[in-house]
């Protein structure tokens, strides 16, 4: 089975974690000693990642021939692709994985953007999933066969962002400090819990990856083309290693600064409403421009210790810091939809009895706003972790490593916002294309139009650390078919404290608030409120070179300038108390910023205590092997918060409005079985079969003990005069959460069964089909429920409570089929091509939200939908060329469309008495992206990285039922340019 020449092995940079801890193929071994000494690191690579190699298993047998580890070297993608192929082959479960050979050479500037390469991994381009209105360049949202429930580790540990949740916000981490990624379909039992679609490996390199010194640096010049703006990124890194009197000894520091800003401008058609003359009429259209620049630092040091052949140590230090801002100027509707007609004076065209284009308008003009939203974002994430591995004697591992992790996010999301009635809005649908929008420029070009709207602030302050301890024996026997046990404790300690605000929204002057807050019959206040608040603080928004030229400018608005926005909360303060004299009632106070209270806040504590053990079999004859083995873990989890009381003055016995703390204890246990096959049934042919049960935590955000009761007189009866107290009967008791410190891991029995063709093995050629299934239980879905809560008098009453419960079963089917190979076989050396599909179906019997169920604007309901974020088709093709000096690649990226959302912003409200609220696709997307490097020597090398370079347009589709389904929002973005230097000694 040892089908890999160890010659090659040698151009490979380490595939797993030495000593727990980093990955390594020590190919520098000078006498007899240092050689066995070098294969034994290479089974403790092996048994760090994971992986059942022909290595690894001469490692069991105990076997300590002298190997020639330092004959050839392969570099660049030729290696890359090989690398991933070794991984692949030679895995104990099903696995796939990018690999860099260069230092930050994975091909994409984020890690995001590389694991949408990986056969299965879908990403979304918007930045924040379930958000249609704000795209993201670099994209978001990782899912592994469709399921955002994705373990994120590094280095074979966990990592995570301080986000409300278990997992890494991957756009965190600088992809320069990476030496590969891999992606786990399905597990062992020594594998840690939490990937219900799968786990994410990000690895970094260690001192012992490399035979000696290594100097290696690269930097960008980073352009977009719609942005027109440069932005620098570099990565450094040193390593060595020494032979000392107390041993061998290894030392790393990596450095890595990204920049990148864009810009994305965007159409919207917004949902069509049956008017009274039986039309189906948009409420109207709008556009925006969006702005973003991000920051990414990294810093890494590893350091390596070997004093003797038996023991090794490591401890390492990661920091990812990520500063993300951006601005948005928008133009959106504000209006009544129920109250715009097609303007009969002027030329219009109606098909089936849908609008098509025209003229829209309403009595008094059309409402809408003209905003500045700002969001300004830090997070950092930092790990130390340490460890050692004792090999006591040939046959016996004993490893431990230590972990402590710590992540912060801190955020301010603004807007401030200005209104004004425009008389009309010109809309012609294009299908698919964008629209042709169009107002009267000059009545949007006069200040004078303009009022003051509201503002609107959302901030985020959360902290996030663990303390994990693990333990593990592995002994391997030297014949017989059990080749292996293994056996393993693991102990964590979370805490969380996490405060988001919401979206608080406060108005300043809108037309509803006319006759009551405001004088009626008059206009608004203008913008001139003071000698502060005033037209200085607005500038007049041309959108220049809009939508690349591609969409006709609709026109020109004034909106406020950044400042206002990230001027919160003294801006927001000097806005309403300028509007204070112009109230007639009930808005004239101060303005009071939001507070970061315990209403906001969500703590957490989260214990975990795992035990496994696990059998390594095989028949070496037959070319069999596999493990079998289980899991155990018992989760622990308290949450503080608050229960809020009624206020209700005819039911004094249930409280009054008082809130009483909470402290939530939530225990359960997990029994996680696995079995792993792998049959070499033909030299080449392997085919494999797994089958584990997996569990997703619920994330801390969905875990807040926060509830409020409510207590409201039955809906028809009117008590009689001077009525104190009501009975119970004649109450309704309710109360509503988005979130449960009671839930439970969602779970899945997963199985999987692949053929693999390993058919030109020493130059990356395979082709394989893998067949998965998920059968999944417990999902998270908000149900109603009676609930019992005590009252003030002591007896216990129930509510209908609304809020997240384990309920249902979903089954996700799948086939994954990819193929890679270099055409060395052709007159013109140097091509190479690799390709992945990837086919998901899925099928629900989950109830429907209670909270979202879809509905269309005239009240019609909808029928299944599929599940959110699962793209039924999914691509990825590349094309190579190396040869000499040259390193070409092109890599195309494409999915099929998804369901966004249910009722996202924009697409929910109340009209007529009719709560609606509108599925949102996002249509097919592909991405084509490519690099070129030209090699001066064996140290340095110039290339250009492209992004975008197809000028990709993402859309999103609103399903309504008698209007059909519409093309709703269009995006273009920058094509991307980094001009990058390499150069390693």
């Amino acid at each position: 089975m040892n089908r890999l020449p160890m010659a090659r092995l040698s151009g490979a940079i380490a595939l797993g974690l030495l000593c727990c801890g980093g990955s390594g193929l020590h190919a520098q071994p000078a006498t007899a000693a240092a050689q066995g000494q070098a294969q034994d690191q290479d089974a403790a690579t092996a048994s760090a990642t994971g992986v059942n190699s022909p290595r690894k298993k001469a490692a069991k047998a105990g076997d300590k021939q002298v190997k020639d580890l330092s004959s050839v070297t392969v570099t660049g993608i030729r290696a890359s692709v090989e690398k991933a192929q070794d991984i692949k082959y030679d895995a104990d479960t099903f696995v796939d994985s990018l690999s860099a050979t260069d230092i930050g050479a994975l091909p994409d500037r984020s890690v995001t953007e590389t694991l949408s390469r990986i056969p299965g991994v879908t990403i979304d381009h918007f930045l924040s999933q379930g958000d249609p209105e704000h795209f993201s360049a670099e994209g978001n949202g990782v899912q592994v066969r469709g399921l955002t429930q994705v373990r994120s580790e590094l280095n074979g540990r966990d990592i995570f962002s301080a986000n409300g949740g278990h997992a890494l916000s991957f756009q965190d981490v600088p992809s320069e400090l990476m030496s590969g990624v891999d992606v786990y379909k399905n597990q062992t039992a020594e594998m840690i819990e939490g990937g219900l679609g799968g786990t994410v490996n990000l690895r970094t390199f260690m001192p012992f990856d490399f035979q000696g010194q290594k100097i290696a640096a690269s930097a960008s010049e980073n352009y977009g083309d719609f942005s027109k703006k440069y932005k620098p990124s570099a990565s450094v890194l040193y390593s060595n290693r020494w032979n000392t009197s107390l041993g061998e000894m290894g030392f790393l520091v990596d450095i890595a600064d990204s920049r990148l800003t864009t810009r994305t401008d965007g159409l919207f058609v917004r949902p069509f409403f049956k008017n009274a003359a039986g039309t189906w009429v948009p409420r109207g259209a709008d556009w925006r421009t969006l702005q973003y620049s991000r920051k990414r630092d990294g810093y890494y040091l590893a350091y390596q210790w070997r004093p003797s052949e038996n023991l090794d140590l490591f401890a390492t230090a990661f920091q990812s810091k990520y500063h993300e801002v951006w601005d948005e100027d928008a133009i959106f509707v504000s209006n009544d939809p129920t109250q715009v007609v097609v303007d009969a004076s002027q030329p219009s065209q109606i098909n089936g009895g849908v609008f098509q284009s025209g003229r829209l308008t309403q009595p008094g003009g059309v409402p809408m706003g003209t905003d500045i939203r700002a969001s300004d974002s830090h997070s950092k994430t930092t790990d130390f972790s340490t460890g050692m591995k004792w090999r006591l004697g040939d046959y016996t591992d004993l490893s431990s490593s230590l972990q402590f992790v710590k992540a912060t996010t801190n955020s301010l999301d603004s807007t401030v916002a200005l209104g004004t009635n425009v008389p009309y809005i010109d809309v012609a649908l294009n299908g698919s294309n964008p629209p042709r929008i169009g107002v009267d420029t000059g009545f949007t070009g006069d200040p004078a139009n303009y009022y003051w709207g509201f503002t609107m602030d959302h901030q985020n302050q959360n902290y996030a650390k663990e303390l994990a301890w693990r333990a593990d024996i592995d002994h391997r026997f030297s014949s017989g078919f059990v080749q292996g046990v293994k056996t393993g404790v693991r102990v964590t300690n979370r805490y969380a404290d996490n405060i988001d605000t919401g979206y608080n929204w406060m108005p300043v002057f809108q037309p509803w608030m006319q006759y009551w807050a405001l004088p009626g019959g008059v206009p608004l206040p203008g913008l001139d409120l003071n000698g502060t608040v005033n037209r200085s603080l607005v500038h007049l928004d041309t959108f220049k070179n809009f939508y690349k030229g591609g969409a006709g400018v609709p026109g020109a608005f004034y909106a406020p300038v950044l400042s206002t926005a990230l001027g919160y909360p003294g801006s927001y303060a000097a806005i309403h108390d300028a509007a204070i004299p112009y109230y007639s009632c009930c808005y004239a106070n101060p303005y009071q910023p939001t507070l970061l209270d315990a209403a906001h806040t969500n703590v957490q504590h989260e214990k975990t205590y795992a035990v496994y053990a696990m059998l390594d079999f095989g028949v070496d004859d037959a070319n069999l092997s596999g493990n079998i083995g289980v899991r155990g873990v018992r989760t622990r989890n308290a949450a503080q918060g608050f229960l809020v009381y009624p206020n209700q003055a005819l039911a004094p016995y249930l409280g009054a409005g008082q809130s009483t703390p909470v402290n939530a204890r939530n225990e359960y246990t997990d029994v996680l079985p696995s079995l792993n096959l792998k049959w070499e049934f033909s030299p080449g042919w392997v085919t494999r079969f797994a089958f584990s049960k997996a569990i997703a935590r619920p994330d801390f955000s969905q875990m807040q003990a926060y509830q409020i009761l409510n207590a409201a007189v039955v809906s028809g009866y009117t008590p009689p005069p001077g009525t104190t107290t009501l009975p119970i009967d004649k109450l309704t008791l309710t109360g509503s959460s988005n979130s449960n410190p009671y839930l439970t891991p969602m779970k899945a029995n997963q199985f999987d069964l692949s053929l693999e063709w390993y058919f030109d093995q020493d130059r990356g050629g395979m082709a394989w089909i893998n067949l998965f299934h998920k059968g999944i239980s417990d999902y998270f879905r908000n149900e109603s429920r009676f609930v019992t809560y005590p009252g003030v008098d002591g007896n216990n009453y129930q509510y209908l409570i609304t809020r997240p419960v384990n309920v249902g079963k979903a089954t996700i089917d799948g086939a994954e089929i990819g193929w890679n190979q270099f055409f060395d076989f052709l007159p013109v050396k140097g091509f190479g091509m690799s390709a992945n599909y990837t086919y998901i179906r899925s099928r629900t019997h989950v109830p429907n939200d209670t909270t979202a169920v879809p509905i269309d604007t005239d009240g019609s309901t909808y029928g299944n939908l599929p599940a959110d974020g699962l793209s039924r088709d999914s691509l990825n093709v590349a094309g190579f060329y190396e040869h000499g000096p040259w390193q070409i690649r092109l890599a195309y990226n494409w999915r099929s469309q998804y369901l966004l959302s249910i009722g996202p912003n924009g697409y929910n409200g109340t009209d007529n008495n009719i709560p609606w609220k509108l599925p949102v696709f996002a249509d097919a997307y592909g991405q084509l992206d490519g690099s070129i490097f030209y090699a001066f020597n064996e140290h340095m090398k110039l290339g250009l990285e492209m992004n975008n370079l197809n000028n990709a347009e993402q859309r999103t589709i609103m399903y309504q039922n008698a209007s059909g389904k519409h093309t709703t929002s269009w995006y273009v973005n920058d094509t991307r340019y980094a001009l990058t230097l390499r150069v390693a000694f």
